[in-house]
């Protein structure tokens, strides 16, 4: 066995190890605060009502999507320019600060109207740091994955997304049960937010013992930084931006569906318990964090393509019988609709790492792609349950679910169609998609 392999593995093993850490801390706070709101909600809000309580939790937490895209381009374009590893360091630090601070905030009934006001600035801080690492880790890990099994390494990375939020989830269900009520209301809604203090002091520690990626440190010899990698970004990758944002419309918007929408829409509209909705959203997480990996892997094998439009072609046809399925009352339909929707969403999310961040030029990596992923997300995922609730509300059919699903998988698919195969290619160019520069690196390669 080449020694030079076996020690390119194992770097990039820790390098995926540390990049992965992060994306588990990002979204382990996603399911900490999701799931904690309403107590939340009741200390920081002067509100007797517990569900004017969430609202204005929920509030607080969507406000932190508004300020992701903002994040994104200035931790991308300092990533560009002065190197992805130091932008690592600072999104964990960053998302560990505004996570730990929340669990140390004094409450409204002992500062008044400053504990909302300083609970907006955690979530300022952690939407800020959230809008740099997703990319960033994605941009990282491609540069980085061994020859071969970027898809693999890119789909490990996405599933740390869902293990951090089942893991916040977790953490909150079980200190819920088994803390006392009152113990939990006073203090015990504070442990959650705190665990995540060591958890990103190991993140940094993981992260600063990197080197950056061989093909930012090749740039960097050549002085290949940009002043401004956002103005290159729409000058030289406004394609491969497109198209991103397009497929990444798609993915997100069923994520946000599948995660925040459907354990509502289970309990308000199909009057499913509030436990079998826990247990089908859990039971769809745990399918989807096992098949990512498997389809990551296939990637390297069959192309990149076929996976991210295997997963619009399935909505297409199957998502009007999925409603069919969810609206029968029978549960073992429910759970078979509900564990489809988030299978049939494995192969596309396996690709995200994999075949969009090579499609961008590495001098305006970092910066384009976490634009175009922020900007999609901020537009199609966090917004996909407020429409789809509000559409199904106004015209008084469950069917508009699948509709507009329907339409975000043809969004996707132009986008595929946009696309040039990029297994063979790897992320060191800086080839520029849409004048057969790009097409001509792959064809060479």
């Amino acid at each position: 066995m080449n020694r030079n392999n076996v020690r390119g593995g194992a770097a990039g093993g820790r390098a995926l190890a540390a990049a992965s850490l992060g994306n588990v801390i990002e979204w382990f706070d996603y399911g900490v605060y999701s799931f904690a709101a309403i107590t939340v909600g009741t200390h920081f809000f002067p509100t007797s009502s517990s569900v004017a309580a969430a609202l204005a939790s929920f509030a607080v937490f969507a406000l932190s999507f508004l300020i992701r895209p903002i994040g994104g381009v200035i931790i991308g374009s300092l990533g560009d320019r002065r190197g992805r590893r130091d932008m690592l360091m600072l999104t964990v630090g960053l998302m560990t600060l505004g996570t730990a601070l929340i669990g140390l905030l004094p409450t409204y009934s002992e500062i008044g109207v400053a504990a909302p006001v300083l609970l907006v600035v955690a979530r300022m801080i952690q939407g800020f740091s959230a809008g740099g690492e997703y990319g960033g880790a994605n941009t990282f890990v491609a540069e980085v994955a061994p020859s071969g099994r970027r898809g693999l390494f890119g789909s490990v990375l996405e599933s740390g997304v869902l293990f951090g939020y089942l893991s916040g989830a977790a953490i909150v269900i079980g200190l819920m049960h088994v803390l006392s009520a009152d113990a939990w209301k006073a203090w015990g809604w504070r442990l959650p937010f705190l665990i995540a203090l060591p958890l990103g002091l190991l993140a940094v520690a993981l992260r600063r013992n990197l080197e950056d990626s061989p093909v930012f440190k090749k740039m960097k010899a050549s002085g290949e930084q940009v002043a401004s990698p956002l103005a290159d970004s729409f000058r030289r990758a406004a394609r491969p931006m497109f198209l991103t944002a397009a497929l990444v419309a798609f993915g997100n918007s069923a994520y946000y569906l599948i995660l925040a929408y459907l354990p509502t829409y289970l309990q308000t509209d199909l009057k499913m318990s509030g436990d079998a909705a826990l247990m089908l959203s859990v039971l769809v997480m745990v399918t989807m964090l096992v098949a990512i990996p498997i389809f990551g892997r296939l990637g390297d094998r069959i192309g990149r393509r076929v996976l991210l439009a295997a997963s619009p072609i399935i909505y297409l046809v199957f998502s009007v019988p999925m409603v069919m399925m969810l609206q029968s009352g029978n549960q073992t339909y429910v759970f078979a609709a509900a564990i489809l929707a988030g299978l049939a969403l494995a192969p596309n999310a396996s690709q995200y790492s994999a075949a969009l961040t090579v499609l961008f030029p590495r001098s305006v990596r970092f910066t384009a792609f976490t634009l175009a992923f922020n900007v999609a997300t901020a537009l199609f995922g966090g917004t996909a349950p407020f429409i789809v609730g509000w559409l199904t509300q106004a015209t008084g059919s469950s069917f508009t679910i699948a509709y507009y699903q329907m339409a975000m998988a043809v969004l996707a698919l132009v986008g595929v169609s946009m696309m040039p195969e990029t297994k063979s290619l790897t992320a060191d160019h800086d080839a520029v998609m849409g004048n057969e520069s790009l097409e001509t690196a792959v064809a060479e390669r």
